[in-house]
């Protein structure tokens, strides 16, 4: 236990400087004034909290992975922060109306806390169940099609069409046709999550080694357990792996289809106060999809090395 609180030589310089520029960033927030010509000004508060809460995370990383790229990355933080607090106080930057302060843009997460925690859950809401579905039968068709040929020289063809076209060319066309603005999101989610995972799908069952099925075979099992108890086992740690990345991708496309007419979340958030010229909170919905996807890829891979330890 003692060890692991332990930090080698070569970090401790990069954490000393993560810290004085991480004080350098308090005192600045709180002491240094708006230049005059500022017209808003906003209290510092939530932008103290965002820092001190940077640095807990920073310094919990730092001590549970050992690398100097921690340092590194708290710095580079830390750092641009200082700049930018610095030019807006100095008043280097005069518009306040495209480039706010950085008090004035977390403070967007005190005035608006009900209405952003609001459209990030519907947006979860609707990448849940998009995701789920598309997760679901894009591994189950990939399963049938990687193992039949007949299947796979069908669909494969068709895959390699429609995963050439952005999920979200889709949207205007579902809106029209489809009964809700959620129900439409909901399919552009699913778009942009099930051919791939089917793709994958098809690839991970074409590389299982010849030699496992010849065994499973000889063994005299059939279609469906070669399926269930062969294939599907094999492939689950490629799929669950994937799922990160068509996370992501399906985060944006979900943020995306949401400016285009759902009432609720975080891209309709977005491209509400967008339409208002209010770009603290545009901004303000910029930082929350990075935080989203930045959480959403930390659970999947976590979910990965604890559902599938045999690859651990």
């Amino acid at each position: 236990m003692k060890g692991k609180l332990r930090l080698d030589k070569g970090l401790i310089g990069g954490l000393i400087i993560a810290t004085v520029l991480m004080v350098v960033n308090i005192v600045l927030a709180s002491v240094l004034p708006y230049f005059t010509s500022h017209k808003v000004y906003y209290d510092s508060t939530a932008y103290v909290v965002v820092i001190l809460i940077s640095y807990v995370i920073y310094i919990i990383r730092l001590f549970l992975l050992k690398k100097k790229s921690v340092n590194d990355v708290a710095v580079v933080l830390f750092g641009f922060f200082i700049l930018w607090e610095t030019a807006y106080k100095l008043g280097w930057i005069h518009n306040d109306l495209l480039l706010p302060s950085p008090e004035g843009l977390f403070h967007v997460f005190v005035e608006k806390s009900g209405e952003i925690t609001a459209d990030v859950w519907g947006s979860v809401r609707l990448l849940f169940v998009g995701f789920i579905l598309a997760a679901v039968f894009g591994t189950l068709l990939g399963l049938l099609a990687g193992w039949i040929p007949r299947v796979r020289e069908v669909l494969l063809p068709i895959s390699n069409v429609i995963t050439l076209i952005p999920p979200l060319m889709f949207s205007a066309y579902l809106i029209m046709i489809l009964s809700t603005f959620r129900q439409a999101a909901i399919a552009v989610i699913f778009f942009a999550v099930f051919w791939p995972t089917f793709q994958g799908t098809v690839v991970r069952v074409g590389q299982i080694d010849k030699q496992i099925i010849e065994a499973a075979k000889t063994m005299g099992v059939g279609t469906f357990g070669m399926l269930v108890k062969v294939i599907f086992p094999y492939c689950l740690p490629g799929i669950i792996g994937s799922l990160s990345k068509s996370l992501r991708g399906a985060f944006m496309c979900l943020a995306g289809a949401e400016m285009l007419g759902v009432n609720l979340g975080i891209g309709y958030f977005t491209e509400k106060y967008k339409s208002f010229a209010d770009y603290r909170c545009v901004l303000a919905g910029i930082v929350t999809v990075g935080v989203i996807t930045t959480v959403i890829d930390m659970a999947v891979n976590k979910a990965k090395n604890v559902l599938i330890k045999w690859e651990n």
